[in-house]
């Protein structure tokens, strides 16, 4: 297990590492190359210029087959290696050299000159390795010289061929994978021969009895089924049963799966509803609400009888159950069975206290103004009693668009403000109510006409909790 973790980590990374940005540095590195080699860096830098080539081909091939983690790492040590190339061959250029014709001279009287011809060969080493060009495969690629085929004139960066590079490898003539530094892994040791190795193997020196029962623990289990008999003399090793019944189970006498140690009412079989089948027991009203569950239309749901046992609906949540609801969609009170009481200046809908007429206020101002609007306060107060039910209801103050949008905010804040206020002194719980003031961000109708900005200044009463 403990060698697994570092692969899927691995496998974990490389997911995380980008494709595109890899090809990226891939092209920054291959410029830095050729820069490299132009400063003379096969003479000065031989090395470094060898591992970071050759790390940028493992770099593409890697992104070529998927792995984009190992392709980060090879580009990675690419690009360490190059620039310590152009850090080293930075003075290694050959020098330039203007060659000038020489002046006129003095016409010398003509001097009779042998015709001799001299041709003067000169072996040339261009990568500066010690194998001469003719006999150098590699000719612009300095040798490794790190004892590994280093009569070639070749660099090797990966002697073993295993994907490390020799520089990351701790064993670079022999492979191994790149979790292991390079180096072979061991082959796994099975003290006790049970075919699982000791560091999977919880008893590495007890074989494993390879019985069908929790072989892959490596560990021999004497006794399967946990019943005190070994399993060489128990006739069920792999079922529970007592020594009087040779380790096999006692027998179900009413049939019902469940044997008798472990049945509650091994006389009477369990009804298998789904409903408490584990213990043994036959349960004839389940929900327990004195409805038969052979007549019960919800037999796991408490209900009463003339509902045919299934639980009373409350669609509108007023507290009166459907069946009794003359009103099942509109909350209402129980004198009116269930409908909302009538009331002169409000109406009592599902989601809110609709209002037959607006809450007028000083022009400009918070303040409440005309018997109207007190009697509608009066008649929404009273609702508010009437309807405990009702658990909290938002007060909510809107502005035409005349004025600036910042003022009408806090004006219609402080209108709503208000109206709590009154509703407060009307005997109303304030836990029962929240203000918010809207301003001009929620019209109803159009602000370009005297009617609609009338329209959008306005009190609402909307039910948010019931």
């Amino acid at each position: 297990m403990t060698r697994l973790f570092p692969l899927a980590l691995l496998l974990l990374l490389s997911a995380c590492v980008s494709g595109s940005k890899i090809r990226a540095d891939s092209e920054v590195i291959q410029a830095d190359v050729e820069r490299a080699r132009r400063s003379g860096a096969q003479r000065c830098a031989p090395r470094e210029l060898a591992v970071a080539e050759a790390n940028l081909d493992f770099a593409r091939g890697e992104l070529s087959q998927g792995s984009s983690f190992r392709a980060s790492e090879h580009i990675r040590l690419a690009d360490t290696s190059i620039k310590k190339a152009l850090v080293l061959s930075k003075d290694c250029a050959p020098k330039q050299v203007v060659v000038r014709e020489k002046p006129d001279q003095p016409q010398q009287p003509a001097q009779p000159q042998p015709s001799q011809v001299v041709v003067r060969i000169e072996e040339t080493d261009s990568d500066g390795d010690g194998v001469l060009d003719k006999d150098d495969p590699c000719p612009d690629q300095p040798e490794d010289r790190d004892g590994f085929e280093d009569m070639d004139g070749c660099p090797e960066p990966d002697n073993d061929k295993d994907t490390v590079l020799d520089a990351a490898d701790k064993c670079p003539l022999i492979p191994g994978p790149a979790d292991n530094a390079g180096c072979p892994e061991e082959t796994p040791k099975d003290r006790d021969g049970d075919g699982i190795p000791d560091k999977q193997d919880k008893c590495p020196d007890q074989a494993e009895d390879r019985d069908g029962f929790q072989d892959e623990d490596g560990c021999p289990e004497l006794d399967n089924d946990g019943d005190g008999i070994i399993d060489s003399a128990d006739k069920c090793p792999n079922e529970l049963g007592p020594l009087q019944n040779l380790g096999c189970p006692i027998v179900d006498k009413d049939g019902d799966g469940i044997n008798d140690p472990q049945d509650k009412c091994p006389d009477e079989p369990e009804d298998k509803d789904g409903f408490q089948d584990e213990d043994g027991c036959p349960d004839l009203d389940n929900d327990a609400d004195g409805v038969p569950d052979g007549q019960d239309k919800c037999p796991l749901e408490a209900g009463p009888a003339e509902n045919g046992g299934c639980p009373d609906a409350d669609k509108d949540r007023d507290g009166i159950v459907d069946r009794l609801d003359a009103c099942p969609e509109e909350p209402g009170v129980p004198e009116e069975k269930g409908c909302a009481k009538k009331y002169k200046m409000v109406v009592v809908k599902k989601d809110r206290i609709e209002i037959k007429k607006q809450i007028n206020f000083g022009t400009g101002s918070a303040k409440i103004i005309g018997a109207q609007s007190q009697a509608i306060l009066k008649d929404v107060a009273t609702v508010l009693k009437d309807m405990p039910v009702l658990k909290k209801v938002r007060i909510e103050g809107h502005t035409d668009s005349q004025g600036a949008d910042a003022s009408n905010l806090r004006l219609s804040q402080k209108r709503a403000d208000a109206v709590m206020a009154q509703l407060i002194k009307l005997g109303v719980d304030p836990g029962r109510l929240e203000a918010v003031g809207y301003g001009e961000t929620k019209p109803i109708a159009s602000n370009a006409t005297k009617a609609g900005r009338a329209e959008n200044r306005r009190t609402e009463f909307n039910i948010v909790e019931q």
